[in-house]
């Protein structure tokens, strides 16, 4: 270590924010990491998984990944991103994706040709001043995968105070796709999944543009 690195280190520590011992760089130690609830990528597609089928309509997609449920650290995180604009949890979540994607890719689950991500509406984005997808899965796929910017979408109600029917309803015809995906498998990606509506409604929308295979992908899927 150089020793304007050490003195940088010492006057500035860095935590892990889960055990909060000191790390040499910025983010989740590697015990902490490892130990962090995720799916395992051997259990393959979610969508086979009998609690996920009774909890989550999504009869447009093929397959399903996820990093994990949306509780603990990933919760906060997500929160603290969304709601106090907080670019370390950012970083956070996509050393969390990042980890969580290379396992994938390491057990072969999944073979796509491009990424769509979830987009917000227009107003919605200009007040938030960011699309928290974009700024975790986005940043961590861009090397990986080409970013189909095709998906649209116009203002809806926010679905976090309606009901499971009415998220259904909110969702319907909330899209808008331009252009073909003819023979394309897209990986289709939102931060969190609540009953699977606004990922089916955008699902549709690929399937009618010809996409051979849809793989629906969420940072988090919300428990019953």
């Amino acid at each position: 270590m150089s020793l304007a690195r050490a003195l940088t280190h010492t006057l500035f520590p860095c935590y892990c924010p889960c055990c909060h011992s000191t790390v040499d760089t910025q983010g989740i130690c590697a015990p902490c990491l490892s130990a962090l609830p995720l799916f395992s990528p051997d259990q393959g597609n979610l969508l086979l998984r009998a609690d996920i089928q009774t909890q989550f309509n999504l009869p447009c997609c093929d397959g399903l990944i996820a990093c994990g449920w949306y509780k603990g650290m990933l919760k906060r995180w997500l929160c603290e991103l969304k709601l106090r604009h907080r670019s370390h949890a950012a970083y956070l979540l996509r050393q969390v994706i990042s980890h969580q994607w290379r396992r994938y890719c390491a057990e072969q689950i999944i073979d796509v040709d491009a990424a769509i991500l979830i987009p917000l509406p227009r107003h919605r984005l200009i007040n938030r001043g960011f699309n928290q997808v974009m700024q975790t899965w986005g940043r961590v796929l861009e090397a990986q995968l080409a970013t189909l910017p095709v998906l649209s979408k116009r203002m809806t109600r926010s679905q976090q105070s309606l009901t499971r029917g009415a998220r259904l309803k909110n969702q319907t015809q909330a899209f808008r796709l331009e252009g073909t995906l003819t023979g394309q498998r897209i990986l289709l990606v939102d931060d969190v999944i609540t009953t699977g509506a606004t990922m089916n409604a955008a699902a549709q929308l690929c399937r009618r543009a010809g996409a051979a295979q849809i793989w629906a992908c969420a940072t988090c899927l919300t428990p019953y």
